[in-house]
């Protein structure tokens, strides 16, 4: 058996600033996209952030309208309900009532008793003592008008 002997070529371009070159625009470049890359997800990011406080104030909005709304009806009830009272508590209009419901009269001259409620009825000894009370104090008095003099 022949063996052939082959021919290897060993080579190899001489190692040029080309090359070198060329790897460092590849690294440029992906540093690059990476840049863009992180850019694109910072910015998407913001924008979702963004469109949640606005929808979140969006929701606020809408619950203090229907607040507002709520408290206008309540308003409105409460009016209503001060005008009912206003005409159920009309003199008038209870005078009426119990006339023709209730089958009520005026009083007559004869069925009207007056009543004293000014001061209570004093018991007998305590009408005297103010009596010396009052004998005592005007006793003072005097004396202090005479020696103003």
């Amino acid at each position: 058996m022949i063996v052939a002997q082959r021919e290897y070529n060993y080579e190899y371009p001489p190692y040029t600033s080309e090359e070198k070159e060329q790897k460092q625009v590849r690294k440029t470049k992906k540093k690059r996209k990476l840049k863009n890359l992180l850019l694109v997800v910072l910015v998407s990011s913001l924008s979702v952030l963004i469109l949640y406080r606005y929808t979140i104030i969006y929701q606020k909005s809408i619950a203090l309208d229907k607040m507002e709304k709520q408290i206008q009806y309540t308003e409105n009830l409460n009016q209503q309900l001060k005008a009912q009272i206003a005409s159920l508590t009309n003199p008038a209009r209870i005078e009426e009532i119990a006339k023709e419901k209730l089958g009520m009269q005026m009083p007559e001259e004869n069925q009207i008793v007056y009543i004293s409620v000014g001061e209570k009825p004093k018991v007998a000894e305590e009408k005297k003592s103010e009596e010396k009370s009052q004998d005592k104090s005007n006793f003072f008095m005097r004396l202090l008008g005479v020696l103003n003099r």
